[in-house]
């Protein structure tokens, strides 16, 4: 099978979507299979550094920022996070177009078999893909999310505006760059996502987790054993941004009751980094806080294995890999019940917390980390229980992998 993977980033170092398209290719090549791929020349350095000269010299193509591209981006970021992330997609459009034209000489020149597109994983994002003599495969999507009602005013005016155009306008940019329309098989994370798709969508429709555990790094922890009178460590990790939640998160753990040991492992940053600080000094718990900013994943791994509980307030994530990652190590977690973290967390792994209310969320974190501070026994259930369902629910990368191998012969053969 030749496949070819088409993704504006393909990097380990941005994270998040850009690792998606990174963790395919490196899992695809080591099953032996004839993989190609088309990204932004942002990331040529790192592909150089992770697969060799030989390697990407004959399976990567990149692509080159225009001027006006470069001009798009340094305006962008004048703007609130979610406000640069709307402006930017014109800089994708431009890449992904150019992108279209390369594949098709790539598809005749390797005589390709599939062309893949796991990001944007957004369901509204546009693809470029179509057009081809071959299938192609889009996903795994995750998305068509909101905040929760009582957080539905967390943008500015301005930010939510701009999201509403841009939703409105979807449906006719989709008819007039048709990849998902035209998309032989598109992935979807969960029903959420499914319904989100645009309309007139034709292709098969698949169900696979979007996020993923490397389990090489997120190893399972042994059962460590706990120094008497030593602190419950709880650690976040994660951007410092609004809709993380993180500022409920300091908030919540400020509620404790003053008498119980407890830490704070805080890892990330981001634009409300020294807002958290100033937070942290007024509430006098400087002490009980650690900034390690940001690390490595393998650096994160260790400090997460040190700690005894994961916390992630976010209240608008559709997925969760730092979730699963600590739950593949062991660590019980307390999140937010709603969308990603709700579908990966069950309450034999971890406690979820209903966002009802800004008061109702903040004590319901408290009251979480309370209750697994004080019981050592059900922290372990909790842990044991996150291990098992990580490892039988198909959310690390090998198992992803070969379930996405199986999807592609199906579709090749269903085009035959």
């Amino acid at each position: 099978m030749k496949i070819l993977i088409v993704s504006d980033n393909i990097s380990m170092k941005m994270g998040g979507e850009a690792s998606l398209p990174y963790y395919y290719f490196k899992l695809f090549r080591e099953r032996n299979l004839d993989v190609y791929c088309i990204c932004h020349e942002r990331v040529k350095a790192e592909i150089f550094s992770c697969f060799g000269k030989q390697e990407v010299e004959h399976r990567f193509t990149f692509i080159k920022d225009t001027d006006i591209q470069a001009g798009i981006y340094r305006f962008s970021l004048h703007f609130p996070a979610r406000i640069n992330y709307v402006i930017n997609q014109l800089t994708i459009f431009s890449t992904m177009r150019r992108a279209r034209l390369m594949s098709k000489k790539i598809i005749v020149q390797q005589n390709i078999d599939v062309v893949f597109e796991p990001a944007p994983i957004t369901p509204k994002g546009l693809s470029f893909m179509y057009g081809f003599s071959i299938p192609v495969v889009i996903g795994p999507l995750c998305g068509g999310l909101d905040f929760p009602a009582a957080f539905a005013k967390i943008d500015s005016i301005p930010t939510r505006i701009i999201f509403h155009i841009s939703r409105s306008l979807s449906g006719l940019m989709h008819r007039i760059f048709p990849g998902k329309l035209q998309a032989d098989a598109i992935v979807v994370a969960n029903t959420r996502t499914e319904n989100a798709l645009p309309k007139g969508v034709r292709g098969k429709i698949y169900h696979v987790a979007e996020s993923g555990v490397d389990l090489d790094i997120w190893k399972p922890n042994l059962q460590k054993q706990r120094v008497e009178n030593s602190p419950i460590r709880f650690v976040y990790s994660g951007r410092f941004v609004d809709w993380k939640g993180i500022r409920y998160l300091v908030d919540a753990f400020v509620r404790m009751p003053k008498n119980m040991l407890a830490r704070l492992d805080l890892i990330g940053a981001g634009e409300l980094f020294e807002e958290v600080k100033a937070q942290v000094k007024a509430a006098g718990i400087e002490s009980q806080v650690v900034f390690h900013g940001w690390v490595t994943r393998e650096q994160s791994a260790a400090i997460i294995r040190e700690c005894d509980v994961f916390v992630m307030p976010s209240i608008r994530e559709c997925g969760g890999t730092a979730i699963l990652e600590a739950m593949a190590i062991g660590l019980p977690v307390i999140v937010t019940n709603w969308c990603g973290p709700a579908q990966y967390v069950t309450p034999d792994c971890g406690i979820l917390v209903s966002p009802d209310s800004h008061e109702a969320f903040v004590q319901g974190f408290a009251d979480a980390m309370t209750t697994l501070t004080n019981s050592e026994e059900l922290r372990a259930y909790m842990g044991n229980n996150g291990k098992r369902r990580v490892l039988t629910e198909y959310f690390d990368w090998n198992s992803k992998a070969e379930r996405m191998i199986e999807l592609f012969e199906e579709t090749i053969e269903a085009r035959k």
